[in-house]
């Protein structure tokens, strides 16, 4: 893609530099269920997500004044990040996700800047983020190893020397118990239900809801990487895996078991 394909709420001063590379962004996922994705978890602990992020960086790490945060959906996490005075980009491949941040972002008068992009071609300088952030199993929607591997290493990029990258990869307790909270809802004119189903190491995550009179029906897939793939994975990226720091019982709720953020650096 170009250096930026489109924005969502006009351009931030503070962004980071971008970077040329040779992909153009799809349409990407989450079109429709971006209406409804706010309403279904807004009551994630983003500020806790965020907490594990920034303690204890490895030795070593630079000081973070610059985040990015990859694949950032609704901005729910890059907000968190503003509020406590960093420098924030956000990307995310769904134009209805950054629509819906933008909006967020305008609503709370704090400056984070917004691209549309693709984990694959991450289009930013080298080394001009200190911390990247790729939550929320982001990069399981990756379904081929070698597209993983692209990813960590535009990301290991990015960072640069003593720069860290933290992602939350699929968790095998949540590939065989899912997030019962948020499988079937029923409040507030939204009646929402999730079906998952395991295709071998792949999982399908079928969506449908019904809201302000439309009903609608979305299918994503994710692929379960194991830790000692993981790992490979990282190694093959430039990436030294630091620590893996897990969520609970820091954050002390049942959707938390289970959930394991890698923190690694350039």
């Amino acid at each position: 893609m170009a250096a930026v394909n489109s924005e969502a709420g006009g351009s931030d001063p503070r962004a980071l530099p971008a970077a040329s590379s040779g992909r153009e962004p799809h349409t990407g996922a989450y079109h429709r269920y971006a209406g409804i994705y706010d309403r279904l978890w807004s009551r994630a602990p983003y500020h806790r997500f965020v907490d594990l992020c920034v303690e204890d960086l490895p030795a070593g790490a630079r000081p973070v004044r610059r985040v990015l945060v990859a694949a950032c959906g609704t901005a729910s996490a890059a907000l968190e990040f503003a509020r406590r005075r960093y420098r924030v980009t956000g990307f995310d491949l769904s134009a209805a996700m950054l629509a819906v941040a933008s909006g967020k972002c305008r609503a709370s008068g704090l400056r984070v800047g917004l691209i549309r992009a693709d984990l694959r071609a991450v289009p930013f300088a080298d080394g001009s983020a200190d911390l990247i952030v790729v939550l929320n199993t982001s990069i399981n929607y990756l379904l081929e190893p070698t597209e993983v591997v692209e990813a960590l290493s535009h990301l290991a990029r990015v960072a640069g020397p003593g720069g860290t990258v933290v992602v939350e990869p699929l968790s095998s307790r949540y590939l065989h118990a899912g997030v019962e909270a948020n499988r079937h809802v029923d409040a507030d004119g939204l009646r929402f239900d999730a079906a998952y189903t395991l295709h071998g190491d792949l999982l399908a995550e079928r969506l449908h809801w019904l809201a302000g009179g439309e009903e609608a029906t979305e299918t994503y897939w994710q692929r379960f990487y194991g830790d000692d793939d993981l790992a490979r994975m990282f190694s093959r990226a430039g990436l030294t895996v630091a620590a893996r720091r897990s969520m609970y019982p820091a954050i002390p709720a049942a959707p938390a078991r289970g959930r394991v953020l890698w923190v690694a650096t350039a």
